[in-house]
C-alpha cells in the first residue's frame, strides 16, 4: 500500500528548526524544492497497485533518497546513515528531525519496484520536460560514449568454466538429484564444490594442459547430462557453460584435446556473476571491463537529453539513432567525434535533415608503405582518378556487386612508383565509394574556420561524461538491464542538479 508525505508540518521539521545552518543552493538545496512538485506520490501509483496492508515510506521521498544516493554515489547503507543523521538529507527529504532515517531495505525494495515497473525514466523524462517548457533546450547536440567498469571481478577460463559448471550441477539437482548425483559421478575432476583454484602446479604446462582438456570434458558431460531437462532456467545455465567452455579453447594440433587459445575472443564472457559484462578499451593501451555508456548533450542548456548503456564491444554510431529517438526536442545538428563521421551515419541523420558535425574516418593507410587511397586525386566532377605517377583513369559505372574499382592495369606495368604504389600483378585497384562525393566534402570542411569553431561545443559531452563517472568509477548493479537503470537515474539526477542552477526550480 502507498504512503503519502504529510503536508502539514511537524514541530520537529528540521528546515524550520535549523534553517540558519541549511545551505540555500546546491543539489541538495534543489531535491527538497522539487520533492512534492515535480514528482510526488501519486506519480507512482503504478508501484503499489493493492490497497491493502500497512503504508509504505511515501514514495516520493523514497525517490528523493535514491536521487540523493546515487548523485553522491553512496550505497544504501549510507543513505540509510545520512538519512537519519545529515541535516541536509533529512530537510531534502522532508524528514524531521527525530526521525530515525529511511532503512536501507526499503531504498532497495523501492528501486526493485521501479525496475518491475519500467519507470526508470521517469524522473528524468520530468525534469526534462520543466527544461523544455521553460525554453532553454536547444536543437544541437553533442554525442561522445566513455567506458566505465563493472562491480564484478573478471575471472580467467579456468574460473568461468568451474563456476558455470558448478551452476549447472546446483541447478540440475534441484530439478532431478538422483541426475545430479550421476553426473557429479562422471566427472574427471571431483573439487568443483572446493573454493579457489585447483591444487595443481602451476608452473608445469603439463599439469596446466591436462586441467584444461579435464575441463572442457566435464562441461561436455554436463551440457550432455542437462539436455533433456525440462525447467525454465536451467537452459540460460547451460549456454552460459557452453560459451564459457568453447570462447578460451581451440583444438590442439599436438594432440586429441584442446589447448588454450592465443588471443581474446570477440565479445567474450568475461564473469559468470554478470555475463553481459565485456572487454572494453578506449585506446589501445586503456582498456576496462564493463560496460559502454552512451550520452548525448544539449550544446546550448548542458544538460543530458538522453543516454543509453551498452555492451563495451558495441561500437558508438550503432546507438545514436535510438538516443535521438529518445531525444524530446527534434534535434537539428549533432556534433560527434570520428567514430560517428561515417558515410552509413551521415546518409541516415541527412535523411532526416540532421546536419552532422562530424570528421570523417581517415582513409587506412596500405601495409608496407605504400601509396594510400588519400595519395589518388579523385575528381568526381570530371569522372577520373590520378594516381601519383600521373596516370589517369576513367571512373566506370557502378558495378554488380555494388562496388565501382578503377583499376589502373597496364599502366602500372612501365610506372617508375609501382613498388611504392602496389605488389598486385594486376596493378593499383582503387574503390570508390556510392558516398564518395559525400565523404570528400567532410574530409574537405573538416579543416575550415567554420568546422572547428562547431566542433568546439563537443568537449561539453566528454565534460559530461567525466561527470556521470566522477563519483565512482564502477557501475554498482549487475547486468545490462541495471546498468541502464542506474545510467538514467544518474542522468536525472545530474538533470536536476543543472535545472536547479539554472533557477528553473521554485525556491
Amino acid at each position: 500500500m502507498r504512503g503519502d508525505a504529510a503536508d502539514q508540518g511537524l514541530l520537529w521539521d528540521t528546515t524550520v528548526l535549523c534553517d540558519d545552518l541549511l545551505e540555500d543552493e546546491g543539489f541538495l538545496a534543489t531535491l527538497g524544492r522539487a520533492r512534492g512538485v515535480l514528482f510526488c506520490d501519486e506519480d507512482f501509483d503504478a508501484l503499489y497497485p493493492s490497497k491493502r496492508g500497512r503504508p509504505s515510506h511515501p514514495p516520493s521521498v523514497l525517490a528523493a533518497l535514491l536521487l540523493a544516493q546515487i548523485f553522491y554515489g553512496v550505497s544504501d547503507r549510507e543513505a540509510e546513515r545520512r538519512s537519519r543523521l545529515d541535516l541536509s538529507w533529512k530537510a531534502a527529504l522532508g524528514l524531521p528531525l527525530d526521525h530515525r532515517g529511511i532503512p536501507h531495505v526499503c531504498v532497495a525494495e523501492f528501486r526493485a519496484r521501479l525496475l518491475r515497473a519500467g519507470m526508470v525514466e521517469f524522473l528524468h523524462r520530468q525534469f526534462l520536460m520543466v527544461a523544455k517548457q521553460a525554453g532553454v533546450i536547444g536543437h544541437r547536440r553533442a554525442v561522445d560514449s566513455t567506458g566505465i567498469a563493472d562491480a564484478v571481478l573478471t575471472q580467467d577460463t579456468v574460473s568461468l568454466i568451474r563456476s558455470a559448471l558448478r551452476s549447472c550441477v546446483d541447478r540440475l539437482a534441484r530439478v532431478d538429484h538422483r541426475r545430479a548425483d550421476a553426473t557429479r559421478r562422471a566427472l574427471l575432476r571431483d573439487d568443483y564444490d572446493r573454493p579457489g583454484k585447483p591444487q595443481i602446479c602451476w608452473d608445469s604446462p603439463s599439469e596446466r594442459a591436462m586441467l584444461v582438456n579435464q575441463l572442457f570434458s566435464d562441461a561436455a558431460t554436463v551440457v550432455a547430462a542437462c539436455a533433456d531437462v525440462d525447467d525454465a532456467d536451467l537452459p540460460a545455465a547451460v549456454t552460459l557453460l557452453v560459451t564459457v567452455a568453447g570462447q578460451d579453447v581451440e583444438p590442439d594440433p599436438d594432440g586429441d584435446g584442446v589447448r588454450i587459445r592465443h588471443g581474446v575472443a570477440p565479445d567474450r564472457v568475461i564473469s559468470t556473476v554478470d555475463p553481459e559484462a565485456r572487454h572494453g578499451h578506449r585506446s589501445r593501451r586503456d582498456r576496462y571491463d564493463g560496460y559502454k555508456l552512451h550520452l548525448l548533450v544539449d550544446a546550448d542548456s548542458d544538460l543530458l537529453t538522453a543516454g543509453e548503456a551498452s555492451a563495451a564491444t558495441i561500437h558508438d554510431g550503432a546507438v545514436l539513432p535510438r538516443l535521438l529517438d529518445a531525444d524530446p526536442v527534434p534535434v537539428a545538428e549533432v556534433l560527434g567525434d570520428t567514430h560517428y563521421g561515417s558515410v552509413a551515419i551521415r546518409v541516415e541523420l541527412g535523411a532526416q535533415g540532421i546536419e552532422l558535425v562530424a570528421p570523417a574516418p581517415p582513409v587506412s593507410p596500405p601495409p608496407g608503405g605504400l601509396f594510400s587511397k588519400a595519395d589518388f586525386r579523385i575528381d568526381l566532377d570530371a569522372g577520373t582518378v590520378n594516381c601519383p605517377g600521373g596516370h589517369s583513369v576513367a571512373i566506370p559505372v557502378i558495378g554488380r556487386r555494388g562496388r565501382i574499382q578503377v583499376r589502373f592495369g597496364d599502366h602500372c606495368a612501365g610506372c617508375g612508383l609501382r613498388e611504392q604504389c602496389t605488389t598486385s600483378p594486376r596493378g593499383r585497384v582503387i574503390e570508390i565509394s556510392a558516398h564518395e562525393e559525400l565523404l570528400a566534402q567532410a574530409r574537405a570542411a573538416r579543416w575550415t574556420p567554420e568546422f572547428r569553431t562547431r566542433y568546439r561545443d563537443r568537449s561539453r559531452v566528454e565534460r559530461k561524461g567525466a561527470q556521470v563517472k566522477c563519483r565512482g568509477a564502477k557501475v554498482p548493479w549487475r547486468g545490462l538491464a541495471k546498468a541502464n537503470a542506474w545510467l538514467k537515474l544518474r542522468i536525472a539526477a545530474l538533470n536536476l542538479d543543472r535545472i536547479g542552477r539554472l533557477g528553473l526550480v521554485g525556491s
